[in-house]
Formats: C-alpha cells, structure tokens, sequence
C-alpha cells in the first residue's frame, strides 16, 4: 500500500510540472479592449483617427421631418450617428420650414429646460412681423453643415442609458447687407436611452457647464470669426487655430467627413 502512495505522489508531481509547462508555453490570450480612437483606421488629413461610422447612416426610421434619422440600437456608435442627425435640428433655423423641424426636434427630444434654449432663436425669427435682412437661398438664416466639420468625441457613454456626444460642424449664416459667411462650432448633446436616443440637454458655447465633469472643454469653434466663402471648408491652419486652447484628445473623424 505504501509503495502505491509513493507511486501516485509521484505521478501526481509528474502530472502538476507538466501543467505548469503548458501554461507557461501557451499563456492566455490578453482580454479584448474596447475601440478607443487608437485603435481606429489610420489618421485622417487633420491627425485625427477616422471611424467608419457615416454621417447619414444608422437609425431604421425617420422623424416627420422626413430626413432626421431616428431609430437606434442604443450603442455608443448609434449614439455619435444621432449626434450628427440631430445637429441640424438644434443648428438650423429657416423661417418657411421651422414649424416642421420644431416638431421633430420634440420628436427626438425630452422635455426640459434645454427646448427653450434650442428653440429660441427660430422661434423669434419665425414670429417677427417684419424679418430682418440677411436671408439666403430661400428664408435661411442659420444652416448647418455636419460634414463639414466632420468631427465627433463621444464624452462619455453606457450603451441603452446615457451618452455625452460632441460634434464639430460648419455652417453657414446670415449676415447683414453680405452674403452669407461660414463658420465652424462644436454642439454637445446629452443623449438619454427611452426606446431610441433622445436629446436630454445640449450646449454650443459652455458657460461653465460640464455635464456632470464628462467634457473636458466646450470643443472647438470660430465664435468672432467668419469667412467671407459661403462654403465652410476646413483647412489645417484652421484645425491649428481652432484646437490651440483645447484638447484634441478622443476626437473622431465621420468617416465621410468632407475632407
């Protein structure tokens, strides 16, 4: 009996060294990380990393408007694509078509102190009795241009609850007795899952405001300065200016950004 110990204990040495050789010539495969900007495509024209996430694409419905898509799957990617289509909607002001994109911006958002604030300028012009000068192609006062900017940072985001979205955009505005200028700013959106991503809060120019520590700064943008090209086109001595002061940590390019 005793010798049959002997002989267990040592099969038992012999079977443990042998477990321990395969562990250490075949270590276990490393956890998969999550998509972080540095692990997307090869930069862009600007350094950026590009995503393959299209401006345009994502969402399976519409909202009344018939161009705003709506309808996500709650990622942090359908995220940053509702971000891009709901720009216009906080962007845009045109005096003929405002009662319908209202609607549709209360369509894809939830009420809150943020709906004044987003409404307020095309609510005044579509109200005045007597319009002021500066409107283009067709009462435009403010129009934007998602691709132009062709930027995005997602902030902070848990997929099917709460994201922080921000979006670099061109545009193009109204300017008295000219014609009309370009310019280049960053919206904010706060995005809340209720069935589909809804806009919960929003900001262009930060006044302190933070949501909750989740921006680092209000993005970059070309509050003072305008460009006498209708067309907003972004340049690298732009991209320079414009990111001087901010961090260009965690940007995205769209990957049809207009480049």
């Amino acid at each position: 009996m005793r010798k049959h110990w002997k002989l267990l204990t040592a099969l038992g040495a012999v079977v443990l060294v042998i477990a321990v050789a395969v562990v250490l010539l075949n270590p276990p495969a490393p956890a998969a990380k999550q998509d972080d900007p540095s692990s997307l495509q090869a930069s862009g024209k600007f350094g950026f990393p590009v995503s393959g996430i299209k401006i345009g694409e994502g969402g399976t419905k519409t909202a009344s408007d018939g161009k705003t898509i709506t309808g996500y799957n709650g990622s942090c990617d359908s995220a940053a694509q509702a971000a891009a289509h709901y720009t216009p909607l906080i962007e845009d002001v045109n005096t003929s078509t405002w009662a319908q994109q209202k609607k549709a911006l209360l369509e894809v958002g939830k009420q809150g102190p943020w709906v004044e604030r987003a409404t307020f300028n095309g609510d005044l012009l579509a109200n005045a009795k007597d319009l002021p000068p500066g409107a283009f192609d067709g009462q435009w006062y403010y129009r934007s241009d998602v691709a132009a900017g062709g930027l995005y940072r997602i902030a902070s985001c848990e997929e099917k609850k709460e994201a922080v979205v921000q979006v670099f955009t061109g545009g193009v505005a109204a300017v008295v007795n000219k014609a009309p200028s370009a310019f280049f700013q960053t919206v904010t959106f706060e995005l809340t899952w209720a069935g589909d991503w809804k806009i919960s809060d929003f900001a262009i120019v930060q006044a302190g405001q933070d949501f909750g520590g989740r921006v680092k700064d209000g993005g970059p943008m070309s509050v003072g300065t305008s460009f006498d090209d209708p067309t907003p086109t972004l340049q690298s001595d732009l991209v320079d200016a414009f990111f001087k002061d901010k961090s260009r940590e965690g940007w995205v390019e769209y990957a049809n950004a207009k480049r």
